[in-house]
């Protein structure tokens, strides 16, 4: 599919989290209505079969726990 980049300001602090069978990737947003929207995009693209992140340039935080 070929799209433009839906939330291109995040990763910027990013944390990959393994607890048992789950896997976390957690993005932190510059404000909760960033966060909310983000989560919606996320939540839309999944129940429509898919889910499309890339992250963009280094960030300046990964977190591994």
């Amino acid at each position: 599919m070929d799209r433009q980049f839906t939330n291109a300001n995040y990763g910027s602090e990013a944390r990959v989290e393994l607890h048992g069978r789950e896997v976390r990737i957690i993005f932190v947003a510059s404000s909760v209505a960033k966060a909310e929207a983000f989560a919606d995009r996320c939540l839309e693209q999944m129940k429509g079969g898919g889910l499309n992140l890339t992250l963009m340039g280094k960030p300046t935080s990964i977190v591994e726990e």
